[in-house]
């Protein structure tokens, strides 16, 4: 698969069919995306890619074929007590950034095991000060235990989170785009600190190639 501007979707088949059809709107009319969907491969996937605002995954659920499970920092989720019935409906994860997150991490890797495509975003915070910097292996992890490729994307166009704002990304018009690369697969370890520094690397430069 090589590198591809996507920036459009069709529905999804699942009880949260009228979701996909409100975020396509948007995604298409507010955020100004144009082109035809991206054609994942079945089976376990792991989407990996920057992240800018909070609307992001909306625009790389808009971008793809499949349905997509997403991780969700705790503090948001516990907030955000009025959309937990979306996040949950969604199949979100909720996880602590920085913290203790084996049962997180199990039930990624339980729903990828069971053949579902998680997307997440190892920068582990929206915007930071150095895109692509600080890289975290949660994705990798997930990876050698699952067997499953990693996907990388890139975002770009969208108004960047700025920590204060938290609406901003939604409420201003964007022109995002959503640039999808190769797929590739990491061998399988268990805990090898080693393994996974480089496979982390890999991911890394996977993801700063795209443009």
């Amino acid at each position: 698969m090589q590198n591809q501007v996507i920036s459009a979707s069709s529905g999804r088949k699942g009880p949260n069919t009228p979701l996909r059809w409100l975020g396509r709107l948007y995604c298409r009319h507010w955020q100004r995306l144009e082109g035809l969907e991206i054609q994942l491969p079945e089976g376990p996937l792991i989407l990996v890619g920057n992240h800018r605002a909070g609307v992001d995954p909306l625009l790389v659920q808009a971008a793809v074929n499949r349905p997509l499970n997403f991780m969700i920092a705790r503090e948001y989720y516990d907030a955000m007590w009025y959309a937990r019935w979306f996040f949950n409906v969604c199949g979100t994860i909720p996880v602590n950034p920085g913290g203790a997150n084996r049962h997180s991490l199990d039930k990624a890797i339980t729903a990828v095991r069971s053949g579902h495509a998680l997307c997440m975003f190892p920068e582990g915070a929206a915007n930071p000060d150095i895109p692509l910097q600080r890289i975290l292996p949660g994705a990798v992890r997930i990876a050698m235990q699952t067997g499953a490729p990693l996907l990388p994307f890139r975002i770009t166009g969208t108004w960047p989170f700025d920590h204060v704002h938290l609406s901003h990304s939604f409420i201003r018009r964007g022109r995002g785009q959503v640039v999808f690369g190769a797929p590739f697969s990491i061998p399988a370890a268990q805990n090898d600190k080693a393994a996974i520094r480089n496979a982390t690397e890999l991911m890394k430069q996977a993801l700063k190639r795209l443009k």
